[in-house]
């Protein structure tokens, strides 16, 4: 259910079940004349002058709160924010009272002017207006603490499933049954080539299957995708040629584990494969402002060989989904195609390095869903 939503449903529910405690109190007591208050009129009394008013000053609260930061060094310009949203709230209960009670008489015989009427709203209604301030940001940790379990749970289940498609969508039956035909050929005219094809294959499907991490660093990812593009070198020969251009400030940021892979492969299946002249696949990792820019570009197609298909590529989608659970809206991933087919895979995400990620993981909750 939606945030909003589920503090709309918890805000009325309390207020209400607050509305019926208050009403009961108001049938205990004995009125002026002697006469007993009616239930009538206690609840008409509840829930017009208190609940119709607090419900929707309780979401205007919430909702400030989760704009208004308390994190270290913000701390003295949230508090004098948060004197602010009080003060409204007083005067915006006050106004409730005063242009209502002409009409109600529910909280005075005769109208007083609207200051005074503020000055009892501060009086009655302070420490109960701070109250609900402190629980809007209990309620609001609460549900950041939520939101990140969810958000864990589907990381999990992406890398889980990243895994476990390793040898399907990623590393799929295509790749590795020409990788083991190849092999099987080598093994008897140059059994060198064969062990390092073996060697290779091995440590991408040991990497793919036991990595325990969400993320890898820059260097690491790299020497994986360098794996798996020996094992195409060995099979395509000559026809492959693979072109590196990795910024070296670059080597200690963190990429998704295994997103370089799919996107090498996408380009060698879509392009050089098709090609019957030698082909190229150059990967480039490079900084962009606050971004880190991953980009495969591969020759195309030759003019005689057959045209791509239709689709986003192998792998493709599923690097989408990994990115959108990773990093929110904050990534970008494009397909360009140019002139004989030639094409560019880029992928833009924030770049972060181990310490800053750290520092991320730590920062207090609320902080994280401003």
């Amino acid at each position: 259910m939606h945030r909003t939503a589920t503090t709309l449903i918890v805000t009325t529910a309390l207020w209400l079940i607050y509305g019926l405690i208050y009403a009961e109190q108001l049938v205990n007591l004995q009125a002026p004349r002697d006469e007993r208050v009616t239930w009538a009129l206690a609840l008409e009394h509840s829930l017009i002058g208190l609940v119709a008013c607090w419900i929707p000053l309780t979401i205007f609260i919430v909702a400030a709160v989760r704009r208004i930061p308390l994190s270290r060094g913000m701390r003295i310009a949230g508090a004098a924010k948060l004197c602010v949203l009080v003060a409204a709230v007083l005067a915006l209960r006050a106004l409730y009272v005063w242009a209502l009670d002409p009409v109600l008489r529910y909280w005075y015989d005769a109208t007083p002017a609207f200051s005074e009427v503020f000055w009892h709203s501060v009086r009655f209604n302070f420490m109960m207006t701070w109250l609900i301030v402190g629980l809007a940001y209990g309620w609001g940790y609460w549900q950041n603490v939520q939101a990140n379990r969810l958000r864990i749970a589907e990381l999990e289940a992406s890398l889980t499933r990243a895994r476990l498609d390793a040898l399907s969508a990623q590393l799929n039956p295509h790749f590795l049954f020409n990788a083991l035909n190849s092999i099987a050929e080598l093994i008897h005219v140059d059994p060198d080539a064969a062990d390092r094809m073996l060697v290779a294959l091995s440590a991408l499907l040991r990497f793919s299957l036991v990595s325990p991490e969400h993320e890898v660093r820059v260097d690491e990812e790299t020497a994986l995708v360098a794996q798996y593009l020996a094992i195409e070198k060995i099979r395509l020969g000559d026809r492959l040629d693979v072109r590196w251009t990795v910024d070296p400030d670059c080597a200690q940021a963190l990429v998704p584990a295994l997103i370089l892979q799919p996107l090498a492969e996408n380009a060698i299946v879509h392009g050089i494969a098709r090609r019957r002249a030698p082909g190229t696949v150059h990967i480039a990792i490079r900084r962009a402002a606050d971004m880190l820019v991953l980009e495969v570009r591969d020759d195309g197609r030759s003019t005689d060989a057959p045209p791509r298909e239709g689709g986003t590529g192998i792998g493709l989608n599923n690097t989408q989904a990994r990115l959108r659970c990773l990093y929110g809206e904050n990534w970008a991933l494009t397909l360009h195609t140019g002139s004989g087919e030639q094409s560019v895979v880029r992928v833009e995400l924030p770049l972060r390095f181990l310490a800053a990620a750290n520092d991320v993981a730590a920062e207090p909750i609320g902080a994280l869903a401003r």
